[in-house]
């Protein structure tokens, strides 16, 4: 047993020694990205920011700018929005190209030169440009997976303006795909960035990263672990009516043990979660459609066709009704139609193949739920509910997510759970027994997303801040105890080097 119990607490030292000052970064941080998220231009900012669009010169057809374009991919998405003053057509095909085509003429809008690049800056943000960069590879803030898809080309033009903008424009899109000011980058490199252990250096070469991410997540939760068995081994109680239990005499191992015996499981839950968020060894299975139930969902491959209304017959019905910032071709069930945004919140749609038709704001239940079943044939519908408020799989805290969805569940080993956008009739999400364990294993112990807190503010705010709070404590401690134990380490060195230099000295000197 005492062997067992002295290689313990050799884990937790050594364990400790080397994670002490990465487990402080990763609670101080926590603590920023409570309210602080990584700088991304997100579609709802991007539209609001947006001018509104003009497409009463819209001449051209969908099919027909393709096909004049000489475009023979296969769509994998398709948008109507501005260039400056002028219609455009911006196409992502299945193989990633990108390109962008005007919608009053047959002609691809070019790859955006350096100067077109800089009007398109200055339009977007108001501002003189200072400086202007290529770049062939991402920077610290095109790091999400957005803005990766605009690569391997794109410009960052850093403006002249108070806040100190970085916009980031795509030559082949001819947009603005991401902006982050000076306040947003240094909030970054005290949140986001030292908790995701996210320098541009290991960004560029993502699974490098995710390996060590993942391998330090599983050395600090053994650590914890061990300091969890070390701090229940060495509680004792010298009377019972006082409410000490540490046996150490030193201040800063007595302290350590106090913050780690009262933390210590959310330490390790919270590392523990961490690792969840990683999905190590890919133990759940997507959220999302597969490609192959996307097309069926959508009814085939994106037909442009089919849009037998025009762009600019559809924008005088939907101008109506939105202040109309872009437009998107989508298809479902085989239908066509145009979803409008003026931003994710204020939407509308309308059938892309009736002349007659009208804008309406949410497709018919009966029909999502017939595409369910077509979707996952011979399998019975446990439940099937349209959710106007968020539930505990399908949430946000800031409340970006579009509500109404339609909630299916299905009768399947799996126990599948459809979530269907209502606005946009597109599956948001879908969800099995092991996605929603992992829901509870990252987010519910990481972030406490647990409907009792997040629904009752501020409390989950003074919960989690008192929680990160004392993880810090515990680990300031550790940090403290390794900065001792390395000065220790480097007196006896220096004391054992003293020796051997009196040990050779001659007998005369030493006889001084």
């Amino acid at each position: 047993m005492k062997t067992v119990i002295k290689a313990i607490r050799l884990v937790h030292r050594y364990l400790g020694f080397a994670l002490s000052l990465l487990f402080l970064v990763w609670f101080l941080s926590g603590l920023m990205m409570m309210y602080v998220s990584y700088p991304t231009l997100k579609s709802h900012q991007k539209l609001q920011q947006t001018p509104p669009i003009d497409l009463t010169t819209c001449l051209l057809t969908p099919a027909e700018a393709i096909t004049r374009a000489g475009v023979t991919d296969s769509i994998k998405s398709i948008r109507l929005g501005m260039v400056l003053n002028r219609p455009v057509y911006r196409i992502v095909t299945l193989q990633n190209r990108q390109l962008s085509i005007y919608a009053d003429n047959p002609a691809i809008l070019p790859y955006a030169s350096e100067s077109f690049a800089r009007q398109l800056a200055q339009h977007w943000s108001h501002a003189g440009v200072q400086q202007v960069e290529k770049l062939t590879e991402i920077d610290q803030w095109m790091a999400a997976h957005r803005s990766q898809g605009y690569l391997p080309e794109v410009y960052r033009m850093q403006m002249g303006n108070e806040a100190g903008t970085y916009v980031y424009v795509s030559p082949f899109s001819n947009e603005v795909v991401q902006q982050v000011t000076a306040r947003q980058r240094l909030l970054a490199w005290l949140g986001p960035i030292p908790h995701w252990i996210y320098p541009t250096f290991l960004i560029r070469n993502r699974p490098v990263w995710s390996q060590i991410v993942i391998w330090v997540s599983i050395i600090g939760t053994l650590m914890c672990l061990a300091g969890l068995a070390m701090g229940f081994i060495r509680y004792q109680r010298k009377r019972p009516e006082s409410l000490a239990f540490s046996p150490y005499k030193k201040r800063w191992f007595r302290w350590h043990h106090y913050t780690g015996f009262i933390f210590g499981l959310f330490a390790f839950t919270w590392v523990l979660s961490g690792l969840f968020s990683m999905s190590p060894f890919n133990w759940t299975p997507s959220a999302r459609l597969s490609s192959q139930a996307t097309e069926r969902w959508m009814g085939g491959p994106l037909n442009l066709t089919l849009f037998k209304v025009s762009p600019a017959a559809a924008y005088q019905k939907l101008s109506r009704e939105l202040v109309l910032k872009e437009i998107q071709l989508i298809q479902w069930n085989g239908r066509p139609y145009y979803l409008a945004l003026q931003d994710d919140h204020h939407t509308r749609v309308l059938a892309a193949d009736e002349v007659e038709a009208n804008p309406f704001q949410t497709f018919e239940t009966q029909a999502i739920e017939e595409a369910i079943r077509k979707l996952e044939p011979k399998v019975a519908v446990l439940e099937s509910k349209v959710l106007d408020r968020y539930d505990a799989y399908y949430y946000a805290k800031n409340g970006e997510k579009r509500l109404p969805v339609l909630r299916t569940k299905l009768d399947t080993p799996e126990q599948i759970w459809y979530y269907v956008d209502l606005k946009t009739s597109q599956v948001v999400s879908k969800h099995q027994t092991l996605t929603r364990v992992e829901r509870w294993l990252y987010h519910g112990l990481h972030s406490l997303d647990f409907d009792f807190l997040l629904n009752r503010r501020p409390l989950w705010d003074i919960t989690l801040i008192v929680l990160l709070l004392g993880g810090t404590a515990t680990s300031s401690t550790g940090l403290v105890l390794t900065w001792q134990w390395l000065r220790r380490k480097k007196a006896m060195k220096r004391k054992q080097t003293t020796v051997r230099k009196g040990a050779i000295q001659p007998v005369s000197e030493r006889l001084k």
